[in-house]
């Protein structure tokens, strides 16, 4: 293993091999224990700092793919912006926790529960381990989920039908402004002009735009059925009242 390895691009990731269980495994690992400590050990002032630490973390790792590719001469401004969802996510997960605020917190629950954790399953990665694009793709993909789960866990956030709504709105102002920054530069974030590659969930939904008028259906249906054990938890296991 050489240290070009951490930068050059590959080709070699194939989903559903112990590459991909990996990814996933050790940083769901982390938020077990992260969810643990959150949950049993930190007090109230912990449990905000060391999400909105995490948070962070996953912002700057983010970031750290554009500067990268600037500083390789290889950045690409219709591929490596972060305008991807899962890129955006950690920016307003950082603002929502600094800000406490729960409004924010409901429109990207439902954004990461539904689409974050289906980048896990399908993965769209192309580089393998320990290419610095691998690392930065599980630890986001697989960090989201745990930072929303502890919203929920253990900062105490129950969120409901009418966050549902808000979550598909705010997901339509997001796409509609990438949408136009794709068309000013030619680019493809968010697969709004076009489809990503065979394997993913879009390949169910039809052509283009049809696939896009499919979503806005399939994103109710999505968010309807995250909310569900979370509905389920709350009232039969922790009832409390809604923040």
């Amino acid at each position: 293993m050489q240290f070009s390895d951490f930068y050059i691009d590959t080709a070699g990731f194939v989903a559903y091999t112990s590459e991909h269980f990996w990814g996933v495994f050790s940083v769901v690992l982390f938020g077990v224990w992260f969810l643990y400590m959150g949950k049993y050990k930190w007090n109230e002032e912990k449990q905000w700092r060391n999400a909105l630490i995490f948070a962070s973390a996953l912002y700057v790792l983010q970031l750290f793919k554009t500067f990268i590719r600037i500083y390789l001469g290889n950045f690409n401004v219709t591929t490596d912006l972060p305008l991807e969802l899962c890129n955006i996510i950690p920016l307003l997960m950082t603002i929502a926790l600094w800000r406490k605020s729960r409004m924010l917190l409901s429109v990207i629950f439902f954004w990461i529960m539904a689409g974050t954790i289906q980048a896990n399953i399908t993965p769209t990665l192309h580089n393998v381990f320990p290419h610095y694009e691998w690392i930065r793709y599980w630890v986001i993909h697989s960090g989201l989920p745990v930072l929303a789960i502890y919203s929920f866990y253990v900062l105490g956030f129950r969120y409901n039908f009418r966050d549902i709504v808000r979550s598909a709105l705010g997901m339509n102002i997001l796409a509609s402004i990438i949408y136009i920054i794709n068309i000013y530069l030619n680019a493809n974030y968010m697969y709004l002009v076009a489809k990503p590659p065979h394997g993913t969930i879009y390949d169910f939904l039809g052509p283009w735009p049809w696939y896009i008028l499919s979503l806005e259906f399939a994103l109710i249906i999505f968010f309807s059925v995250v909310l569900s054990p979370f509905l389920l938890y709350s009232y039969l296991l922790d009832p409390k009242k809604e923040e």
